[in-house]
Parts: structure tokens; sequence; C-alpha cells
């Protein structure tokens, strides 16, 4: 009796245990898993020791790097050797700043929004950030929902036409297979940085598949600040059990307790899934339980202000609980086909150090031999739009 008591007991603290542990870190949902662990910062070499920030270190090269924020930084203790770093997605306005106590040698070599940095020996402690120009406005395009392919490169040529500095990707970039590796070549050849979000078919496809996101593209939450104005890069691309848990909690916990201690910034968050559908009827949405409304509280306590995703094949704004929220989920233009004219819009959003934050819909005018996804098809077949899938059919002919 007392051997099976001992069992139970160490059955029961090991389920208490993990209970308290999975209440922390949390666990997602669909595609049952644990949160995964916040990122590393930090990479020892044969060259030296990085600390970095706003960047994620990239497996293809020992001093590879991609930067997930407009202004990101890099402190080095080099070992005196020569140094060659490869900083990617890095706005073509940026400049180069080095913090050093003594006189650094560096190349730097722009090549788009791509930068090489070739550093003379030295035995020093020094740091490399990028700084975008002062006083000047900077203009954000704002899509989601794209997939990788053809539409994707509208998208982008489409931010470009609209002078815009940087692109937020809203998430769903992966649809069918091989649409990662596809859409990661043009966020890394894109005409502009692109900082994106992770979306349900980005996060899970048969299985668990965020973990390519984590490496190639950047943390699932962070946060970034630009012109006085706060973006929050948020997850929500699967369920949180609860809630309150794992790293997006620990991020928005962070950014309450600086809002208490400051005058809170205009903010922006941007994200996969929306606070709410905008279609009538419709419950394409965040859907763990109590999530909705633990955001927008956790939300509205670090500063509230406007509400960015995608998700919803749709556009669309409204308020949620005193957040503004924006719907901006027409990358693929599939209304455009349902509807067979141009309707699909995309968001600008202008942040300047003097004024309010200017949102403004603009035609994404994808155009027609554009429309290659292999998702059109299936959803007209899905939705029993007979007239509009031979319409469509046509098209592609």
């Amino acid at each position: 009796m007392s051997i099976i008591s001992r069992r139970g007991l160490l059955t029961s603290g090991i389920a208490l245990g993990f209970g308290a542990y999975a209440w922390h870190r949390g666990i997602r949902y669909p595609r049952l898993s644990l949160e995964p662990e916040a990122l590393e910062y930090h990479r020892k070499t044969k060259h030296g020791f990085f600390v970095y920030k706003d960047l994620i270190a990239l497996a293809s090269e020992e001093a590879s790097f991609r930067a997930f924020a407009p202004e990101p930084k890099l402190w080095l203790k080099t070992n005196g050797q020569p140094l060659t770093i490869k900083v990617h997605n890095i706005s073509k306005k940026a400049t180069l700043k080095v913090q050093a106590n003594t006189t650094i040698q560096i190349d730097e070599h722009v090549d788009g929004i791509d930068r090489e940095l070739h550093i003379k020996e030295t035995e020093d402690e020094f740091t490399l950030y990028w700084q975008m120009p002062k006083n000047e406005p900077i203009r954000f395009a704002v899509i989601g929902d794209t997939g990788a392919n053809s539409e994707l490169n509208a998208c982008l040529n489409r931010a470009l036409e609209l002078d815009a500095d940087y692109l937020l990707h809203l998430g769903d970039f992966n649809y069918i297979e091989g649409e990662y590796s596809k859409a990661i070549k043009a966020f890394n050849n894109a005409p502009m940085p692109c900082f994106v979000s992770i979306g349900n078919h980005d996060f899970h496809d048969n299985g668990l598949i965020y973990q390519r996101f984590r490496e190639e593209l950047g943390p699932m939450n962070n946060v970034f600040t630009i012109n006085g104005v706060r973006f929050i890069n948020l997850d929500t691309a699967a369920d949180f059990l609860p809630a309150h848990s794992g790293n997006r909690a620990d991020l928005l916990h962070s950014l309450v307790e600086s809002s208490r201690q400051s005058q809170p910034q205009q903010q922006i968050v941007f994200t996969h899934r929306p606070l709410k559908d905008p279609r009538p009827h419709d419950d394409h949405q965040i859907t763990g339980l109590n999530e909705v409304a633990w955001l927008t509280k956790v939300l509205k306590a670090a500063g509230g202000g406007y509400f960015l995703n995608g998700h919803v094949h749709h556009s669309a704004e409204f308020d949620v609980e005193g957040i503004r929220q924006y719907t901006v989920g027409e990358g693929l233009g599939h209304e455009d086909i349902v509807l067979q004219k141009k309707v699909a819009k995309l968001l600008v959003a202008d942040i300047s150090a003097e004024s309010e934050v200017q949102l403004n819909w603009q035609a994404l005018n994808i155009p027609w031999q554009a429309h290659r996804s292999e998702t059109h098809e299936a959803k007209l077949k899905y939705d029993g739009r007979l007239r509009q899938l031979e319409w469509y059919k046509n098209l592609l002919t």
C-alpha cells in the first residue's frame, strides 16, 4: 500500500510540476505542442563573440544575420582577425553607425537590402547599428495571405510603386508544398525590407513547421520602435492555452510595465488572425479560450492603438473593444476573381515623429496574369462558385 502511495505521490508530483510549467510556458493548438523557448541572441565564432538585437543569426554562414526591425544592433568582441559580416533586410536609406573607444576601419558594401561589412584587424569591443534618417516620414505597406508565387511578387511590386520603405507581411505565405522556400527567397530579394508575422499555414501543415520561420525569418513575437511609433509583431498563428502564457505574454507584460513608467507611444500591432471576423455570421478569428478578452485587455493596458491582421481574405476596418482593427488579408486578390473585377486592397501606414500615424487603403491592383496560385481553384471549388471557376480557368489560358 505504501509503495502504491509513493508511486501515486510521485505521479501526482510530476503531473503538478508539468502543469505549473505548462501554465507559464503554454500549450499551442492545433497540432498540440509546448510553446517554443525564446530565441537566443548571441553567437561565439572563431572570430570572436557577437551579441545582437533585432537580428537572427543565419545558419548558412558563420557571421550572417537577418534584421527583423528597421534599426538593428550588433555588439562585437573580436579576436584580432579580419572579419566579414553580412546583414540582410536593411533599408537602402539606413546609415551604418559605429560606437567604439578606438577607430574601427570598416568597408560597407550595399546591394539592395543587403549589407556586407569588411572589418580590419582589431582587438576591441564595439557596436554596429543602422539608423534611418531622422525627422523624415517612413512608409509601411501592409498585406497578408499572399502565398509565395506570383501574387506575392505582385504585392511587393505594388508596395514599391507606392514608395514603401518597408513591408509588413501578416502571415500565410505557405499554402502548398514548396511555398516556404519560395517565400523566403522572395522576402530576401524584395525591393524593401520585409517584417513577417507568422500565419497558421506557416505554423503547421500536417505537423509543426514553425521552426523554419524562426531560423530564417525571425521570432514569432517581437517589438521595435521607429519614429516614435511602437510596432508589436504578435503571434496568433495557433491558440495559446492558457491565453496568458508563453513568449507572447512575457513580451506584452513587459510592454504594459513600461507603459506604466512612461507615456505610452503610438502603437501598431501586426499579426495574422483578427480579434473579430469582419464578415457577418463568420468566425474566422482567434478562438482560444478567453484569448480575445485577454489580448484586448493587455493591449489596451500597453497603449491601445491599431491592430493589423490578415487571415480573412477581405479588407475591413472597425473598432473591437476600443482597439481599431484593420483586416488586410487580400494578398491573393481572391475577391477579384469572385467578383471578376479588381477590388482587392492593401494598407499604407505613414509614420512621422511629428504627427499621428496615418493609415490609408490603396488598390492592390494585382495584374490578372499574376493570379496563378493553386489556392484560387481550390477555394472556388470548395465554395461552389462554378461560374467563377470556369471564368478563372479561361483567364489562365
